[in-house]
């Protein structure tokens, strides 16, 4: 098992992990012997935490396939009855390898269906893995970065791999893309760190691919800046959760679509909005509203990639956020919480 890396190392390195964590994912799909996946088969993700939002960047993309898909949640998974079978195949995520609700969960799914995504594939989850794909076994930070986004290319790469959705080609360019991201967003970062770390509460709103983003944000911005922050489906929030936001609120939307207009009826409430967006700004109607950030993203970014930018942004606001506080990053306040089993030789 590596070291925890500082959370800005680990962020600033994702160019140089996602290029390994490439190289070892292909070397690891050329010796898997894969089950076929068949047309009505049903692919099913069993994660906990950050590994969980990024399942709903996996189902979308396989919805929008065609492909039936379901995003597990573990734990869920331990309350169901003897032989539960939620799915045709599964795909088990756990970043350290180590993460005891998808160990136990996946004991109880079929066998020879079972593909593990994690960076420490050897571990203790290698005990209930038929295929086990490895990110590379880097040292990634205690707030998930490099970790997170090799999970969401590791998908675009399986999901090639089996001719469930061929990969676009900028997914080969997934670790330079990165790099371009973090230097061109980190202003904007910077601008928006400093507005969350004095908001009373963040709202992080996104749908289909963008839905993995805001949720993984919302729990970044927990665990790292120790602040409210909740994450919603673009349409659910307009469906009451909005209603709490005033003044000293901060609403982050990612997308192109319903999230061009959200901010006509809360700017002019004191509400600060961060949207983070790739649609032009002649269509944004509150562009120029002096509370209105506005985050560009490149409209060419394809299924997976899109996610993993946007998350290097929620990273950068993250670096800059804690700019802002009185403790490091690094240091959480709960520990001994049993989210992983104890590491062995």
């Amino acid at each position: 098992m590596a070291s925890k890396a500082p959370f800005v190392d680990a962020m600033r390195s994702q160019p140089e992990l996602l290029a390994l964590a490439r190289t070892t994912l292909l070397r690891d799909l050329d010796a898997a012997t894969l089950a076929e996946w068949k047309p009505g088969d049903t692919i099913g993700v069993v994660a906990m935490g950050a590994s969980s939002h990024s399942g709903h960047a996996l189902v979308t993309v396989l919805a929008a396939a065609g492909i039936r898909a379901v995003n597990l949640v573990a734990s869920d998974l331990l309350l169901a009855a003897p032989g539960y079978q939620p799915a045709d195949h599964y795909i088990i995520v756990s970043e350290s390898g180590r993460s005891p609700e998808p160990i136990e969960a996946a004991r109880t799914l079929t066998a020879g269906r079972r593909i593990g995504i994690s960076n420490f594939p050897d571990a203790q989850i290698s005990e209930v893995l038929d295929v086990a794909l490895g990110l590379g076994g880097f040292a990634d930070s205690g707030v998930y970065t490099a970790g997170y986004t090799a999970t969401l290319m590791a998908y675009a790469l399986l999901l090639d791999r089996v001719g469930a959705v061929p990969a676009a080609a900028d997914v080969a360019r997934i670790p330079s893309i990165v790099g371009d991201a973090l230097a061109s967003l980190d202003s904007l970062g910077a601008t928006v760190g400093a507005i969350v770390a004095g908001a009373s509460s963040i709202d992080i709103v996104g749908r289909g691919v963008s839905f993995s983003s805001a949720s993984e944000m919302a729990l970044m911005i927990r665990e790292g800046l120790r602040m409210p922050a909740a994450a919603f489906e673009t349409f659910q929030y307009l469906h009451g959760p909005m209603e709490w936001v005033n003044d000293s609120s901060v609403v982050v939307l990612f997308g192109d679509e319903r999230e061009l207009t959200i901010p006509d009826v809360i700017l002019d409430a004191g509400v600060r909005v961060v949207l983070v967006t790739s649609a032009n700004v002649a269509d944004i109607p509150s562009a120029g509203h002096p509370g209105l950030t506005i985050v560009p993203l490149d409209a060419t970014l394809s299924g997976f990639v899109r996610p993993i930018v946007e998350t290097v942004f929620a990273q950068l606001v993250l670096a800059h956020g804690i700019e802002h506080k009185p403790f490091p990053i690094e240091q959480f306040v709960y520990d001994g919480l049993g989210t992983k089993v104890d590491e062995v030789a």
